[in-house]
């Protein structure tokens, strides 16, 4: 029987913002005065909020947004992809912070008078001012100007780490499906996304060089014709999924003629950080660094 480990919610905001919108703007801003009464339609937006210490500021997020633990005493508006506008109505916010590939939603909002920011994620570039647009929105600049410093330390730190290197081909998973003996198929990160950015800023490149399409899909074959010198395979917390990772690792160790298999540098990632493009996801930036040049002391000097 066939069995798919359950990252479809991720994979969905995952083709969503990859396939997103490029502007990030304001819409329906009826003041100039800070937001008192937020509410946050994605997890990584919530995540954002609460590290620029609006916490306090946040009156409802989604039914996935898990993360800190403080958002799990607080009311809920549905999903991601159709929230309770009802919901929102009786909440009365003054600003409702969503993706920009929620057209539908901003336009629904929109003809309700609820003021909205929309925000993209896709690229690092994206997280990064998605922090500078909601720090200015909401007269948190100095918060995001903090947060945003200790990120571009971190990146620097890393880029001078591995300056000059050997770069690695990697390859990141993000979901799969696997029956009883063989793994099916396998989605990676293409080149136009956030998990793209953390491959080249920590030192490797992406085995997947094709434009498109945006997420790849490939079978065993496909793995195989790629032949990638290090594999990531990127699941949420234990408590959000029910795959078997020893039985995952025992079906990657399938695929023997893999350089990343053959050399034992096939890595599971259970952080549900790893899957949220919000500031935690420069934690995964660290994580990356250290497996794709682990002959590094990166101990020594560490920001």
């Amino acid at each position: 029987m066939r069995r798919f480990w359950p990252l479809f919610l991720f994979l969905i905001i995952f083709v969503v913002a990859v396939m997103g919108f490029n502007s990030q703007s304001s819409s329906k801003l009826s003041s100039n005065l800070p937001p008192q009464r937020i509410i946050s339609i994605s997890p990584s937006i919530t995540e954002t909020l609460f590290a620029l210490g609006l916490g306090n500021n946040v009156v409802a997020v989604t039914d996935y947004c898990d993360f800190p633990a403080e958002v799990n005493t607080l009311p809920k508006v549905g999903g991601f992809v159709n929230p309770n506008l009802e919901t929102i109505i009786t909440l009365e916010p003054d600003l409702v912070i969503l993706l920009a590939n929620q057209q539908r939603v901003v336009e629904q909002l929109q003809q309700l008078n609820i003021p909205t920011l929309p925000v993209l994620n896709t690229t690092l570039d994206d997280i990064k001012r998605t922090i500078a647009v909601i720090g200015q929105r909401t007269q948190h600049q100095q918060q995001a100007e903090q947060l945003l410093n200790k990120i571009n330390q971190k990146i620097a730190f890393i880029a001078e780490k591995t300056k000059g290197l050997a770069r690695p081909t990697v390859m990141i998973t993000m979901g799969h499906s696997i029956d009883a003996e063989h793994m099916k198929q396998v989605f990676i990160a293409g080149q136009h996304d956030f998990y793209n950015d953390l491959i080249s800023l920590a030192g490797g490149q992406n085995v997947y060089q094709a434009l498109q399409p945006s997420v790849p899909s490939l079978s065993v074959e496909g793995i195989m014709q790629l032949n990638p010198q290090i594999i990531v395979d990127i699941y949420p917390e234990a408590d959000d999924h029910n795959s078997d990772l020893k039985h995952v690792l025992q079906q990657w160790y399938g695929l023997k003629y893999v350089d990343a298999i053959k050399n034992n540098r096939i890595h599971l990632i259970e952080q549900n950080y790893a899957t949220i493009p919000g500031p935690r996801i420069f934690l995964l930036l660290d994580q990356l660094a250290r497996l794709i040049h682990p002959e590094l002391d990166w101990e020594a000097s560490a920001p």
